[in-house]
């Protein structure tokens, strides 16, 4: 019985864990796409291609849906 509760403790920090590396990583790629959109508006020559953008909101809704898929299924 006492291995059990060791089992999901251990369980849930490692979910703790990986929760923060997920909100961690979403609010580097945010703060990244705000740096590049202020660029793209305060320097006249500087162009942000959709290519560039797609894939970086793409990363940080990725991210995120699974932070938000493990809160709605319990796990944190």
């Amino acid at each position: 019985m006492g291995d059990e509760r060791g089992d999901e403790a251990a369980q849930r920090r490692r979910a703790d864990v990986y929760s923060s590396a997920r909100i961690g990583a979403a609010g580097a790629l945010t703060v990244v796409l705000v740096v590049l959109l202020v660029l793209d508006v305060a320097v006249p020559d500087y162009d942000i291609s959709p290519g560039i953008l797609l894939p970086l909101q793409g990363a940080i809704l990725a991210l995120l849906g699974l932070e938000a898929s493990a809160f709605w299924r319990g796990v944190r």
